[in-house]
């Protein structure tokens, strides 16, 4: 019996030296939210803060993977601690950033990717991330000198030769972002919203058979861009002077819900006017912008 107890008190401490302390947690963290493991590396990061609540970019990546998981109000609380115990950690201010991008807060976005600028400017995802900011903010100059700076640091980075493309077409410049946007697709052919922006540049370069193309692509794809590609499949239609196959794509898109569609099969489809009456302008389009 003495020696069972003996056994028993040599082993403890053996049992407690093989647990990992927080900087091991912290790593193993790391190494799945790079595997893209969130419930795991939300595991690893909560035992790593509980053992040490001041570990250096715990908050931080507990933020970043409950931005991830979309947890974007529990993600923002860890980048406020984050920043009390890091103040100069430019990267905490970028993702930051790309959580007021996505909920439509630009100016706080703005002062947090020029924050991490003034720490560090020579990192792409915060000239991309500001770039974002003023896109949507409708300020395309700067946005394209942003993006500028971010290829120039990455150039093979296709988030940002997409969304350069697109500015590119909003200045007029649509060659230079119909090649931009190809570009952006080689690297990474499942870019969000990538054919169809491509398809809606070659449409307003009147390249109407290659926008064709690419419109049928969206819509075979079944995405829910799908109502957006019709109507502007039958756009081309109409400009190639077919009302028969325009007014086809037109009411694909009107039986999907769009308006602007419907007045169309209203006002010319189901009529015999050669041209479309108060033809409806379509606004600005929401280019997809992910983080």
């Amino acid at each position: 019996m003495v020696r069972s107890l003996l056994l028993g008190a040599l082993l403890i401490p053996a049992v407690l030296l093989a647990q990992p302390d927080a900087d091991d947690h912290l790593k193993m963290a790391q190494a799945a939210y790079k595997a893209n493991e969130l419930d795991a590396a939300l595991a690893y990061a909560d035992s790593a803060i509980r053992t040490d609540d001041a570990i250096p970019g715990g908050y931080k990546l507990r933020g970043d993977i409950k931005q991830r998981k979309q947890d974007m109000h529990g993600a923002l609380m860890d980048y406020v601690k984050a920043e009390k115990l890091e103040p100069e950690n430019a990267r905490l201010y970028v993702s930051r950033s790309a959580i007021h991008i996505t909920e439509g807060r630009l100016k706080e976005a703005m002062r947090d990717v020029d924050r991490s600028l003034d720490l560090d400017d020579t990192d792409a995802d915060a000239w991309y991330n500001r770039a974002c900011a003023n896109y949507l903010g409708q300020t395309n100059d700067a946005a394209l000198r942003d993006l500028e700076n971010s290829l120039r640091l990455r150039p093979d980075n296709a988030d940002a030769l997409f969304l350069r493309g697109v500015v590119k077409g909003e200045l007029y410049k649509e060659e230079d972002g119909i090649a931009d946007i190809e570009a952006a697709l080689k690297l990474k052919p499942e870019l969000a919203g990538g054919t169809m922006s491509l398809a809606v540049l070659l449409f307003e370069s009147k390249q109407y058979e290659a926008a064709i193309a690419k419109f049928t692509e969206v819509i075979d794809a079944e995405t829910p861009e799908a109502v957006e590609a019709y109507y502007y499949r039958a756009d081309c239609y109409y400009a190639l002077e077919n009302k028969e196959l325009a007014c086809e794509s037109w009411r694909k898109s009107a039986d999907l819900g769009d308006a602007d569609a419907k007045f169309i099969v209203r006002n010319y489809c189901n009529t015999d006017e050669e041209k479309i009456p108060k033809k409806p302008v379509r606004g600005r389009r929401k280019t997809v912008i992910e983080f």
